[in-house]
């Protein structure tokens, strides 16, 4: 009896390992291409020149950023103009306070005393 369901569960088995590689084809799809290697190569630095892509290196992805416009001065006058209204207090996971017309025109205005040159008065 042991014997019997040994042999049937050899036999089944069998069957169900012969068609399990690939059978409708998908792994052939995913191989073939239109481009040669050095095509692709070209694409991508292509990409990489215009900033489409991000670099990679041992840091893994580096995005490239644009340069500040903005001195140090002015950013710190504008972030301690936005402590001041109250606008970077904020704990956990609260959603971040909106600006309003009024403070925003504030903020910008105190960056734009920053850098503005002092004039002595008489």
């Amino acid at each position: 009896m042991k014997f019997i369901v040994l042999l049937l569960a050899v036999l089944s088995s069998s069957v169900a390992l012969a068609d399990d590689v690939d059978p409708f084809g998908f792994e052939k799809q995913h191989s073939e291409s239109s481009k040669s290697r050095a095509e692709v190569k070209a694409d991508v630095q292509d990409a990489r020149a215009k900033g489409e892509l991000p670099r990679f290196g041992e840091l893994g992805a580096q995005v490239v950023a644009t340069p500040s416009t903005k001195s140090r001065a002015q950013v710190a006058a504008e972030t301690r103009e936005a402590a001041r209204l109250g606008l970077l207090s904020r704990y956990g996971e609260q959603e971040p306070r909106v600006a309003t017309p009024e403070q925003e025109r504030l903020i910008r205005l105190a960056g734009e005393r920053a850098v503005q040159p002092v004039t002595a008065a008489k």
